[in-house]
């Protein structure tokens, strides 16, 4: 039996799949009212109720449990108190619930956020929550670190970075000159090396990136995709310093500011970390940015804007 948190999302829905897929019996963990138990409808799994913040609630869930897939998170938000009580805090208490019930193996689905140079708050809780791992020792961990990812109808960063230079007016702005490095990985790649993990005591205590096969720079990333949605604006590089200036005045004007600190850094840090060690212990493998993009958007613009 699997269990996977997170379990309705838009990476948590495609693993429930792909295990059930490969034969494996599963428990899909939702929120009460759960919006995207949609992404569920038709799937042979089991659908419990759950929530990370409350640890009783996750205790009954546990029972009979092999293997953990912690996915639920929270990637974007205006809120940063929400980022400690759901990735770390939650964290903790799933991890304190499957160690309780002996739960054999605990993958964590961590961020190459949390190996930033200069982390967002974002990163800080998940390398906080690595940690945390790294200290309890009764159950094997498997600490997984994707880089920015995309799909069909996600990753939210993804969506939100390119929605936002769609919609400025005449030119697309790009903080500083796009020099950091970038991995960008397909979710169906992230998916598969997901499943493979099950029954491998080789990724036991194994911290592995899940990046993508290209290594472009920031600048040849947007130019890349901006070309395949078909947005013909030209790239404008922006001074960082005068980013961040605007992030601290959007910061004092609005409640929702478009530009942020995190987004700086998410931009300006480098996210272009190996995927050897995937590779070589379970065989990860994923394809190009170019490949990707023509499995993700084959409709271009209009399949990619309209999501």
């Amino acid at each position: 039996m699997i269990l996977v948190t997170g379990g309705s999302g838009f990476m948590g829905s495609r693993l429930v799949k792909k295990l059930v897929a490969d034969g494996h019996q599963v428990k899909a963990m939702v929120i009460a009212n759960d919006p995207l138990l949609k992404n569920l409808e038709g799937v042979n799994c089991q659908t419990v109720i759950g929530d990370i913040t409350n640890p009783e609630s996750l205790k009954p869930l546990m029972q009979g449990v092999k293997t953990v897939f912690h996915l639920a998170a929270v990637m974007v938000s205006n809120n940063k108190d929400l980022f400690r009580k759901i990735n770390l805090d939650g964290t903790k208490n799933v991890v304190d619930a499957a160690v309780e019930a002996g739960v054999e193996h605990f993958v964590y689905i961590s961020a190459a956020a949390a190996n930033y140079a200069t982390r967002t708050t974002y990163g800080d809780t998940k390398i906080e929550a690595e940690k945390f791992m790294v200290k309890t020792n009764q159950t094997n961990f498997t600490i997984i670190r994707p880089t920015l990812l995309y799909g069909p109808d996600g990753g939210q960063e993804f969506v939100l970075y390119f929605k936002a230079l769609n919609k400025f007016p005449l030119i697309a702005p790009v903080v500083g000159l796009g020099q950091s490095r970038k991995r960008l990985v397909w979710v169906e790649d992230i998916i598969t090396g997901l499943s493979q993990l099950v029954n491998k005591p080789i990724a036991y205590g194994k911290l592995y990136n899940f990046s993508g096969g290209s290594d472009y720079s920031m600048w040849e990333t947007t130019k890349k995709v901006l070309a395949w949605l078909n947005i013909n604006k030209p790239m404008i590089p922006i001074p960082v310093f005068l980013c961040y200036f605007f992030a601290w005045i959007l910061s004092l004007t609005s409640k929702k500011p478009l530009l942020k600190r995190d987004t700086i850094l998410g931009v300006t840090m480098d996210a272009n970390f190996s995927f050897d060690d995937a590779k070589r212990d379970i065989g990860y493998s994923p394809v190009t940015l170019e490949e990707g993009l023509q499995r993700s958007f084959p409709d271009h613009k209009a399949s990619f804007l309209n999501q």
